[in-house]
């Protein structure tokens, strides 16, 4: 499902696990049910650990990513470790990391990467913070696209050119224009087909 959410998901995900060399989890929408959407990269045999302890309730990192809003690298982070679930997850080569989350329209969702020899720099903080509030906005906040946008890529999807959907709208051809554009620089695509697409793919339509 995020395939389809997150443009060039394959490349952007080979790029984490460079940045992240051992291990990343990037969930979405968390509920009490968990994340609507996950992809966890930590090593299987620590996420067996992790599952069989039922490490998430004491897992300071965690509990920073359910209550704050931003990004954190994890020695920073001063929730206290009552059940040493970071000296444990030492064992794995989790030895400096950072935290992402943010939480968009009451949703909370969250971004924590690892390395096993150094800490992540300011600037990889940064970018890594950066796409990922992007990535929030792409899955969980239909792109930022406005509705007068979507009516726009709702005609192209049924057929119409520029000149009948500033007809159907009752808007000017420029207008048209000007929301293809918005629309396409949110989405990242390169043409109108290409947004019509995505928006299809993500359910925006």
């Amino acid at each position: 499902m995020l395939k389809d959410l997150i443009p060039n998901f394959d490349d952007e995900i080979t790029a984490l696990h460079q940045l992240a060399p051992s291990g990343w989890i990037m969930g979405f929408n968390l509920t009490y049910r968990g994340p609507e959407h996950l992809f966890n990269a930590y090593p299987e045999a620590w996420r067996a650990v992790y599952e069989e302890r039922n490490y998430f309730f004491g897992d300071p990192i965690a509990v920073w990513t359910i209550t704050n809003d931003g990004a954190v690298r994890w020695s920073e982070v001063r929730i206290p470790d009552v059940r040493g679930v970071m000296r444990h997850a030492r064992r794995y080569k989790l030895n400096y990391g950072m935290a992402i989350s943010r939480k968009v329209a009451g949703k909370r969702s969250f971004l924590t990467l690892s390395h096993p020899d150094r800490e992540f720099t300011d600037q990889e903080i940064a970018t890594a913070a950066t796409k990922f509030n992007l990535w929030t906005d792409l899955v969980l906040n239909r792109a930022s696209l406005t509705v007068a946008e979507l009516d726009v890529l709702r005609c192209f999807r049924d057929g119409m050119g520029q000149s009948e959907t500033a007809d159907y709208l009752d808007v000017s051809e420029s207008t048209v224009k000007q929301r293809a554009i918005k629309a396409c620089s949110k989405l990242g695509a390169k043409t109108r087909t290409q947004a019509v697409a995505l928006a299809v793919a993500r359910n925006y339509l």
